[in-house]
C-alpha cells in the first residue's frame, strides 16, 4: 500500500558567522507549495461539511463529538482506582468493564478532579492538538522543513484524516489511541541517542498492552538501549499498580489480560484483528464446532491453535518489512508497519485502534507525490478508501436517545448479505479483514521495495530539534 517515503536527517545551514540562516534549504529538504495548501484546504473544508451535513454534527448521540462513552469509561476507572471500590469486580460505568491497566486508571485519575462537561471539552480540544502534532511529526520526518507553512499544512492534514474512521471515532468516542501513537512515534524517531529513548513504548504498554510488540521490534533490530529503558519503563508501571492497588494488579495479571470477551464479542464485525477476522469467518460459514452461547447469544471463536496459526505468518511479514523499513532509514514507516501489526496481534481491535491509518496515509501521499508513474496515487487513495468514515442509516433500528441513525462506520461495519448470494463470498471476507489486509498489502510492498542490500544510514538520523551545523549529512540510502 505504502512504501518508503524519503526521511532523512536534517540540520540548520549556518552563515559565515555563525548566524543562522533560516530561510536556506538544504540538500533534500522539502517545502510545503502553494499548490499543497490550496488543495488541502480543498480536502478540509469537504471533510468539515462532511462531518456537519452527512452524519449532522448537531446529532445528539452521532454527532462528531456527542458520544464520548469510553472518556466516561476511562473517567469511572479512575474513579474506582480513586476510591479502592475493585477495579475489575464488575461493570464500571453504563454496563461497561474497565478493560485497561491498573496503570491507566491511576493515569485517568485526574479526570475525576472536573466535571464530565469539562472532561469531555478538554479531552476532545487535547485530542486535535494530538493529531496536528502527529500530522507535523509525520512531515517533519519526511523532510518538511519546521515553518509555519509546514505546521499550516499538518493542521489541514489532520482535518482531512479525521473523516478515516479510526480517527472520527477516536473524536466520537473520546479514545486515547492517538495519543499512545503520538507518545511512540515520538519517541521512536528520535535519535538513537536521545536520553530515556524507549521511555514512551514503555508508558504505552504500561497503558494498553497491544504496544508492547514494539519491544519485540527494538530487539529485532538491535536497539539495545532503546529496549532497556521500555522495558524498564514498561515493568516500573507494572510494578507501579501492583504497589498501589495489589488486588486490582493481582486480578488484571492473573486472568483480566487475556479476556478477550470483555472487550466485544470476538465475532463483532469490530474485530479488525486476526483473531477476529477468523471468528467471523467461522460465524459467515456457520462452523459450529467453534460457538459457543454467552448471555443469549451465539459467538464464534478460534481455537489457539488457529489463531496463531495465522497470526504468526502476519506477525513474521509485519516485522520483517519493519526491519527492512528501518534499516533504510525510514524509521516512521517502519513504526507504522509495527503498529498495525500490533493490531493485527490483539485478540480484539477496534476500529479505533487503527489510527496508525493516518500516518500511513500520509507516507502514502508523500510517495505518491515522488513516484515518477501516476498509478502510485492509488496508494493513498487505497487507504482512503477502505479506511473512510462512510454513511449508512440502519432503519431497522430504534432511534437512540431520539436521534435518527444516519452514523458514519468503517468498510468492516457495512450489512453483509448471508451466503445465499455469490457476492458475499468476496464481500464478506473483505469486509471482516479490510485493516489486516492494508498491513498485509503495505508490509508485501516494503520488503519487495527493501528486501536485498541496503546501505545502513548513519545513527544520528531524523532530530527533529535541529543541530546548527554547516555540515549537511543526510540519511537518505
Amino acid at each position: 500500500m505504502v512504501v518508503g517515503a524519503n526521511e532523512s536527517s536534517r540540520t540548520v545551514a549556518t552563515g559565515e558567522q555563525g548566524d543562522i540562516d533560516r530561510d536556506a534549504v538544504l540538500p533534500g529538504e522539502r517545502s510545503v507549495t502553494d499548490r499543497m495548501l490550496v488543495v488541502g484546504v480543498i480536502l478540509a473544508v469537504a471533510a468539515v461539511l462532511w462531518h456537519v451535513y452527512a452524519i449532522p454534527i448537531d446529532n445528539p448521540f452521532y454527532g462528531l463529538f456527542a458520544n464520548g462513552l469510553d472518556l466516561e469509561v476511562y473517567r469511572a476507572g479512575g474513579a474506582v482506582f480513586r476510591d479502592r471500590t475493585g477495579l475489575y469486580d464488575g461493570p464500571v460505568v453504563f454496563g461497561m468493564e474497565f478493560t485497561y491497566t491498573p496503570f491507566a486508571a491511576l493515569v485517568f485519575v485526574p479526570l475525576t478532579v472536573i466535571t464530565l462537561v469539562h472532561a469531555k471539552l478538554l479531552w476532545a480540544l487535547a485530542t486535535m492538538l494530538a493529531l496536528v502534532l502527529l500530522a507535523g511529526r509525520c512531515l517533519l520526518l519526511l523532510n518538511y522543513r519546521n515553518t509555519l507553512r509546514t505546521w499550516s499544512f499538518a493542521l489541514l492534514a489532520a482535518v482531512i484524516c479525521s473523516v478515516l474512521e479510526p480517527v472520527r471515532t477516536t473524536l466520537w468516542l473520546g479514545q486515547i489511541n492517538v495519543f499512545l501513537i503520538l507518545l511512540i512515534i515520538w519517541d521512536l524517531t528520535r535519535p538513537p541517542s536521545a536520553r530515556l529513548r524507549g521511555v514512551g513504548v514503555g508508558i504505552a504498554a504500561g497503558i494498553k498492552l497491544t504496544p508492547a510488540l514494539f519491544l519485540v521490534y527494538l530487539a529485532c533490530t538491535r536497539q539495545w538501549r532503546g529496549l532497556g529503558v521500555a522495558t524498564g519503563t514498561f515493568a516500573a508501571t507494572i510494578g507501579l499498580g501492583f504497589l498501589l492497588r495489589p488486588d486490582d494488579a493481582y486480578s488484571y495479571w492473573r486472568g483480566q489480560v487475556t479476556s478477550a470477551g470483555r472487550v466485544g464479542a470476538v465475532d463483532s464485525p469490530g474485530n479488525q484483528s486476526v483473531n477476529g477476522l477468523l471468528a467471523q469467518l467461522l460465524r459467515f460459514f456457520d462452523v459450529g464446532r467453534y460457538s459457543s452461547d454467552a448471555a443469549g447469544w451465539t459467538i464464534y471463536q478460534p481455537p489457539t491453535w488457529m489463531w496463531l496459526l495465522a497470526l504468526i505468518p502476519v506477525l513474521a511479514l509485519g516485522l520483517t518489512a519493519a526491519v527492512l523499513a528501518h534499516r533504510a532509514g525510514r524509521e516512521l514507516l517502519a513504526v507504522t508497519l509495527v503498529g498495525m501489526t500490533s493490531a493485527c496481534a490483539s485478540p480484539f481491535s477496534w476500529g479505533h485502534h487503527w489510527v496508525w491509518l493516518m500516518p500511513l496515509a500520509i507516507l502514502a501521499w508523500q510517495y505518491a507525490r515522488e513516484a515518477e508513474n501516476r498509478w502510485a496515487w492509488l496508494a493513498p487513495a487505497g487507504v482512503f478508501l477502505i479506511g473512510f468514515s462512510w454513511w449508512w442509516t440502519f432503519t431497522d433500528r430504534p432511534p437512540m436517545e431520539n436521534s435518527p441513525h444516519p452514523i458514519g462506520i468503517g468498510l468492516f461495519m457495512m450489512p453483509r448479505p448471508d451466503n445465499s448470494v455469490w457476492f458475499a463470498y468476496v464481500t464478506v471476507p473483505i469486509y471482516a479483514g479490510c485493516f489486516v489486509l492494508v498491513q498485509l498489502v503495505t508490509s508485501a510492498v516494503v520488503i519487495r521495495r527493501y528486501c536485498g542490500p541496503v546501505r545502513i544510514p548513519p545513527r544520528k538520523a531524523q532530530p527533529c530539534r535541529l543541530p546548527l551545523t554547516r555540515s549537511f549529512p543526510s540519511n537518505t540510502p
